[in-house]
């Protein structure tokens, strides 16, 4: 793309071409804006055990699921063991216990190793966009490979007809005569990104087709890898995006999320204060 808006963009805008410049332009625009959604929006995360007491939005939960996460009739505050209590209506329908967040979770949810959070409709975790592409974001990431793998079709045809064009040759020699050669290898290198930016483009038309294959068979990545059984039977791509169920922003005491079996021992007292006593002593 920065081959393209520096030289082949200002070429066609000068000759009178501007369907395509604008175009490329809009497409260019949506790939940004689908990659920032799909970066900063909420993939869908179920809060943990302890956030939620924490918030107290266990009834708000409730009501938002349709069914009591905590299982809070038939087990403890801390969940442990929680594995044991889940009812069997709710195992029947596919909602697993997960061990790390001390929760029920849905069908199709998963825990994320990467983001260490509980995700709705959990598809993958992407590096490319540092975040978990679930249930609420979803679109938003085939959104944004279906408008990348548009921009490359408009893109690399006109780029590889302007380098093999006349003015590019123009540009070439002209640039390496005043240069008296030195910024020739630098093209060359130019034409040498090109060609590993094609190979990147047919991968991502094969990351295209393969997601259009997990929408047309109700699948997520993980179903997909796993060979799961889609058990709610609804739609990966056009189904509902569903309520926000963890807000970053709701402000906790952090002593109110560290679990009794995983906090810290309290320090061990040194001499001074053995000899001095405790400096809370003195107010």
């Amino acid at each position: 793309c920065t081959l393209y808006f520096l030289w082949v963009f200002p070429h066609l805008w000068r000759k009178g071409s501007y369907a395509m410049p604008l175009a490329t332009l809009a497409v260019f625009l949506m790939a940004t804006g689908f990659l920032l959604a799909t970066c900063c929006s909420d993939p869908g995360i179920i809060p943990r055990r302890e956030v939620i007491w924490a918030t107290k939005t266990d009834e708000k939960l409730e009501a938002e699921l349709g069914y009591d996460l905590l299982i809070k009739a038939t087990l403890a505050r801390d969940g442990k063991g929680g594995s044991q209590h889940v009812p069997p209506e709710l195992s029947r329908h596919g909602y697993r216990w997960c061990r790390t967040c001390r929760i029920v979770r849905p069908p199709r949810a998963s825990h994320c190793p990467d983001c260490d959070n509980c995700v709705l409709r959990y598809d993958h975790h992407c590096p490319f966009v540092n975040n978990c592409v679930g249930q609420r974001n979803y679109h938003f990431f085939f959104g944004f490979v279906t408008s990348v793998l548009c921009l490359a079709i408009m893109v690399l045809p006109v780029l590889f007809w302007w380098l093999n064009s006349d003015n590019f040759e123009m540009a070439v020699d002209g640039l390496t005569h005043v240069s008296s050669g030195a910024l020739k290898p630098v093209f060359y290198a130019l034409i040498a990104c090109g060609s590993l930016i094609g190979i990147a483009v047919l991968l991502s038309a094969l990351l295209w087709f393969y997601h259009v294959f997990l929408i047309a068979t109700n699948r997520t990545t993980k179903e997909f890898r796993r060979n799961l059984t889609n058990i709610a039977e609804e739609p990966t791509l056009c189904a509902s995006r569903g309520p926000r169920l963890f807000d970053p922003t709701t402000l906790v005491d952090p002593r109110e999320i560290i679990r009794q079996d995983e906090a810290p021992p309290p320090p061990t007292p040194n001499l001074c204060q053995q000899c001095f006593g405790d400096d809370d002593d003195y107010y």
